[in-house]
C-alpha cells in the first residue's frame, strides 16, 4: 500500500471534486451554450475555482484544526462558519445518499433490465413511487427504503477508521472508476451515429460567448463543481503538508478532463440513442438526477451485451455518488472525532444513522420533489459558506500570514495575488452570484410547485443552518 501522504492528499482531493460536482452541467452547458463554454468555464476555475481552493487547503495546513476550530481560531465566533459547512455537508451527503441507492436498485435490475419497455415509468412508478404533487407524506418507496440501508452501510465501510479506510477504499475505487471511464468513453465513440451526437456537444458558437449568462453559468459552475465549502478540502489537507498550488491545479485539471469525457460518453450514447429512436438530441439532453434513469437507461438494451454493460454502466455512474457521499461523510466525522474526541468508528456510526433518518424525508412519495426544491436551494448554502469564509479568512485574520506560508510551499510565488482576489474580487464575484440567485428565486415559483414548500424546503433549508449554526457553542475544543 502506498504511504506517501502527498499522493493521499490529491487522490481524495481530486476525488472528493469530481463527486460533488454536478457531473452533467458542463455537458449541457456545452451543448446548449457552445463547445466553447470551455473557455469560460476554465477562466471561472482559474479565477475562482483555484483560489478557492488554495485558500481551503492552506488554512486547513496552517491552522492545522477541524473546520469549526479552524474558524474559532481567526475570531471564537467565526466557529458558527465551521458549523455551517458541517450542517451544509450532512444536507448534501443525505439525498446524495439517497441517489446512490437508486444506482443501488438499477445494478441489480439490470438482470432483466426490468426498465426497457418504459424507462420514465419504470423508474417513477416503480422506483421512487412518486406522488403526484405534495400529498402521500406517510407513505415510502420500500425499495428504496432498502437501498438505502444497503448505501450507508457501504458509506460506513468507507469511513469507519476515518482516512485510513478513506484513503484505502478510493484508491480501490478510483482505479476502477478511470478502468470503467475508458472503457465507456471508447464504447460511446463507435456506436452508430455517436459522432453526431459528440459534434453536437464540441459544436462552436462565438456569439453566446458573449452572453452575459454564459459568464454566470461557468462561475456558478465553477464554484459547484469543486467540492468547495463543505469542510472536505481542509481536513484532506492536514493530511499532506505542502504541495498547495500544485494541487490545486491538479483538482481543477481533473474536474475539467472528467467533465470533457462525460461529455463525449453522454453524447456519444444520445446520438445513438436520437437515431436508434428518431427522436431529437433537444428532447434527450437534461440535468437532473433521474436523467440516468429515464433517459440514457433507454439505450442500454441495445449495447452490445445489454445485461453486462448496464451491471457496468450503473456502477461507474454510481462511483461519482460514493465519492461525494463518503467525502462529505468523512468531513463531517472528522469534526466529531476532533472536536469531541470520540473514536472513528462511533462518529461512522453516528453519521450514517442520522444521514439514513434524514434521507427518509428523501423516500417518501413527495421525496423526489423535495430533494429537485432542496438541491436547487442548497447552491445558496455554499454560496453564503464561502462568502462568509473569503471575508473571516482576508478580513478578520492576517492573510499577509496565509500568503506567506502559500509563498513558502509552492515553487511559484503567487501569495500576494492570491491574497487580492480573495478579499476583493472573490466576495464581489460571490455576491454577484448571490444577488442575480434570488432575482431568479424571489417569487418562490421554483419548477411550479406550491409556493409553501417551496418556502419550507428551499428557504428553510437555507435558513435553519444558518441560524443553527450561529447558535452553536463557541468554545475551542480542538482535541486532535
Amino acid at each position: 500500500m502506498i504511504n506517501n501522504s502527498r499522493f493521499f492528499f490529491v487522490l481524495l482531493a481530486v476525488a472528493s471534486a469530481i463527486g460533488i460536482g454536478n457531473i452533467w452541467l458542463y455537458p449541457y452547458y456545452s451543448y446548449n451554450i457552445s463547445g466553447l463554454f470551455l473557455v469560460p468555464y476554465l477562466i471561472a476555475l482559474i479565477v475562482l475555482g483555484v483560489p478557492l481552493l488554495i485558500m481551503e487547503f492552506s488554512i486547513g495546513q496552517y491552522f492545522n484544526k477541524n473546520v469549526v476550530d479552524l474558524f474559532a481560531s481567526i475570531r471564537k465566533w467565526f466557529s458558527s462558519i465551521g458549523w455551517l459547512m458541517v450542517f451544509n455537508a450532512f444536507i448534501v451527503m443525505s439525498y446524495f445518499a439517497v441517489v446512490l441507492s437508486w444506482y443501488i436498485i438499477y445494478f441489480f435490475v439490470s438482470f432483466g433490465l426490468q426498465w426497457k419497455s418504459d424507462a420514465k415509468s419504470y423508474f417513477f412508478n416503480n422506483v421512487v413511487q412518486a406522488s403526484d404533487g405534495f400529498r402521500n407524506f406517510t407513505s415510502f418507496s420500500l425499495p428504496i427504503f432498502i437501498a438505502l440501508i444497503l448505501t450507508w452501510l457501504l458509506i460506513f465501510f468507507y469511513i469507519r477508521n476515518g482516512f485510513e479506510s478513506i484513503k484505502k477504499w478510493f484508491l480501490t475505487t478510483f482505479v476502477v472508476f478511470i478502468a470503467l471511464m475508458f472503457l465507456f468513453f471508447g464504447y460511446s465513440l463507435i456506436l452508430d451515429s455517436a459522432l453526431t451526437g459528440i459534434y453536437s456537444f464540441l459544436k462552436p458558437d462565438f456569439r453566446n460567448l458573449f452572453d452575459l449568462n454564459v459568464w454566470i453559468n461557468s462561475f456558478s459552475l465553477a464554484v459547484i463543481s469543486l467540492g468547495l465549502s463543505f469542510g472536505i478540502m481542509h481536513a484532506v489537507a492536514r493530511r499532506g503538508k505542502g504541495f498547495i498550488i500544485g494541487n490545486s491545479f491538479i483538482v481543477v485539471i481533473f474536474e475539467l478532463l472528467i467533465s470533457v469525457a462525460i461529455g463525449f460518453i453522454l453524447f456519444g450514447i444520445l446520438g445513438f440513442l436520437s437515431m436508434n429512436q428518431n427522436i431529437g438530441l433537444d428532447n434527450l439532453v437534461f440535468t437532473n438526477f433521474n436523467y440516468p434513469f429515464t433517459i440514457l437507461t433507454q439505450a442500454l438494451p441495445f449495447f452490445y451485451k445489454p445485461t453486462l454493460f448496464s451491471l457496468l454502466f450503473f456502477i461507474f455512474l454510481a462511483i461519482f455518488f460514493i465519492f461525494g457521499t463518503s467525502a462529505l461523510a468523512y468531513s463531517i466525522t472528522h469534526v466529531l472525532v476532533h472536536k469531541f474526541k470520540t473514536k472513528h468508528i462511533n462518529a461512522a456510526i453516528f453519521v450514517a444513522g442520522f444521514g439514513f433518518l434524514f434521507g427518509l424525508l428523501f423516500i417518501i412519495k413527495p421525496g423526489f420533489y423535495i430533494m429537485d426544491i432542496v438541491s436547487h436551494f442548497v447552491y445558496y448554502n455554499v454560496l453564503i459558506a464561502i462568502l462568509l469564509e473569503v471575508i473571516a479568512v482576508g478580513w478578520f485574520f492576517d492573510s499577509e500570514k496565509i500568503s506567506d506560508y502559500i509563498n513558502y510551499n509552492s515553487i511559484i510565488k503567487i501569495g500576494s495575488f492570491w491574497k487580492f482576489l480573495i478579499r476583493y474580487l472573490i466576495p464581489i464575484i460571490i455576491l454577484i452570484l448571490l444577488f442575480i440567485q434570488i432575482k431568479s428565486d424571489y417569487l418562490l415559483n421554483y419548477n411550479n410547485y406550491p409556493w409553501i414548500y417551496v418556502f419550507i424546503f428551499g428557504i428553510g433549508i437555507v435558513a435553519v443552518p444558518i441560524v443553527i449554526a450561529f447558535l452553536m457553542p463557541r468554545r475551542i475544543l480542538d482535541r486532535r
